[in-house]
């Protein structure tokens, strides 16, 4: 999920729409049925394994039945690390700790270089899957990224952002492709380019939105990643 852009030489940092601003079993054995002596046929092996023996290929379900997907580091890439918080919602995701989700934010890579020193622009994307069977909504441009520290987790970016809503549906996504230079591919709808500088360490990406079906929950979606300079 890797990709490289060629540097295009564009000014300005990012490109934002216009709008407010906000911060931050066995068997038995047959007889000949004829009253005579019973006759015993070749012993039958019943131990053939059958459908109940067979691992389940059934998706697990959340409480509302919705199936869900696998999810997190195969590696168990930050499996140490706590799912930080860093909203007010009714409940936070993290992709490093979840097993199986229908809702969640999910990293290219675990490990983002984007120093190339070949004049090409590395990015990292945050996708965000709606597995929900519900209508997910937010804001796009409240993302934030905040940096790991010996004192926590501080904010890096945005100082501000424009305050649209955007509704992902059922089954769609929507991503965010960061670099530390401007980017000069355009981008499809429900995709987003975003320009910071970085430093190294560890960082989280997250999104806060709703789910918009009656009642639904406040949630925040958080991937952590790690930068190398």
């Amino acid at each position: 999920m890797k990709r490289r852009t060629v540097l295009a030489a564009l000014g300005g940092s990012i490109v934002a729409t216009t709008g407010c601003v906000a911060r931050p079993g066995t068997g038995s054995t047959p007889t000949d049925g004829s009253g005579g002596p019973d006759v015993t046929d070749e012993p039958t092996d019943t131990d053939e394994p059958t459908d109940a023996d067979q691992p389940s290929t059934t998706e697990p379900t959340d409480s509302n039945g919705t199936a869900t997907h696998s999810t997190g580091w195969p590696d168990g890439r930050f499996a140490d690390e706590p799912c930080p918080s860093f909203s007010g919602t009714d409940r936070t995701v993290c992709y490093h700790t979840l097993d199986y989700g229908s809702l969640w934010v999910e990293p290219s890579q675990a490990v983002f270089a984007p120093t190339t020193g070949d004049g090409s622009i590395e990015t990292i994307q945050f996708t965000l899957h709606n597995e929900t069977g519900d209508p997910f909504g937010l804001n796009p441009h409240s993302w934030a990224i905040k940096r790991r520290t010996d004192d926590g987790w501080t904010h890096v970016a945005p100082d501000a952002y424009v305050e649209p809503w955007v509704t992902v549906e059922d089954g769609e996504t929507y991503t965010w492709q960061l670099s530390v230079e401007q980017q000069g591919s355009a981008m499809a709808e429900n995709e987003q380019t975003i320009t910071t500088d970085l430093d190294d360490g560890v960082h989280a990406f997250a999104i806060t939105g709703r789910d918009e079906s009656e009642g639904g929950d406040r949630i925040e979606c958080v991937a952590l990643f790690e930068v190398e300079r």
